[in-house]
């Protein structure tokens, strides 16, 4: 069983903006080792408040958007989540939520082995090509090494 494993099939009823299935996907990255601390939290909104698909959000809506998404993850699981997300992302933007859930997970500057996994398996679900895929990671590889 994957990382993104859900008995979850999203319905209808289960849609999100695109600013939140964008936060979701980040999220579930955040999640996948278990523990989202303060700091990771203000980070993605740092990041995600400088794209123009959050341009006008402050701080308290981020935050809504979040505590909202905390509560799906909590209740179906990263599965769930990220299927929800997907769902709901429009597929022009399925490439630059890759590149943020590869910027968060590198933001150490060190990819570990369960992290690795993580991003493979995120890369098939958000159907991004291993080309695009490949030179996504190695960008932010070199934008996170300093």
């Amino acid at each position: 069983m994957g990382w993104f494993s859900s008995n979850k099939t999203p319905d209808s009823s289960d849609t999100f903006s695109k600013q939140e299935a964008f936060l979701g996907i980040a999220l579930a990255t955040s999640a996948a080792d278990g523990n989202i601390d303060e700091s990771e939290a203000k980070g993605m909104f740092a990041y995600l408040l400088q794209m123009k698909m959050f341009e006008g959000y402050t701080e308290k809506q981020m935050s809504d958007i979040f505590e909202k998404l905390v509560t799906v993850l909590q209740n179906e699981g990263i599965g769930g989540l990220v299927a929800i997300a997907k769902s709901s992302l429009p597929d022009e933007l399925r490439e630059t939520a890759f590149s943020c859930a590869v910027d968060i997970a590198m933001a150490d500057g060190v990819i570990t082995d369960e992290e690795k996994a993580l991003l493979e398996e995120l890369q098939q679900v958000l159907e991004v090509s291993e080309e695009v895929g490949g030179k996504i990671i190695e960008v932010m590889m070199i934008k996170n090494r300093g």
